[in-house]
């Protein structure tokens, strides 16, 4: 059961975490020199609850406090992708850890069968 879950969060997790670094990438100026954040165009986009780009309108919009933070400390210090890639591991560890005990349970009751 707790496997299904994980793989569940790490399927979703994943889906948001590509969704969220194409539009980030694509939609997303910095100034350089003064670091402020903008989106390209408006009205804004949103990297929360589940990313979307903004409208077609050519205007740099602002960005929200949770989109901001989402952007500079998960997207671009690339936190996201490795949170996703320790979700990931451990789903494999735990689904390898499922079948190694289903396996480990056939046999011991193969072998009780065969002591009858």
């Amino acid at each position: 059961m707790s496997v299904v879950i994980l793989w569940s969060v790490s399927t979703c997790l994943t889906s948001y975490t590509f969704r969220a670094y194409t539009v980030a990438s694509n939609n997303i100026y910095e100034d350089p020199d003064s670091g402020a954040v903008a989106w390209r165009t408006g009205p804004s986009g949103s990297l929360f609850p589940w990313p979307t780009e903004p409208g077609m309108l050519e205007v740099l919009s602002g960005v929200g406090e949770v989109d901001l933070f989402i952007y500079r400390y998960l997207i671009k210090d690339w936190a996201l992708a490795s949170l996703l890639g320790l979700v990931w591991i451990l789903t494999v560890l735990f689904m390898l850890r499922a079948i190694r005990h289903a396996i480990l349970e056939r046999f011991e009751r193969a072998k009780r069968l065969q002591k009858r």
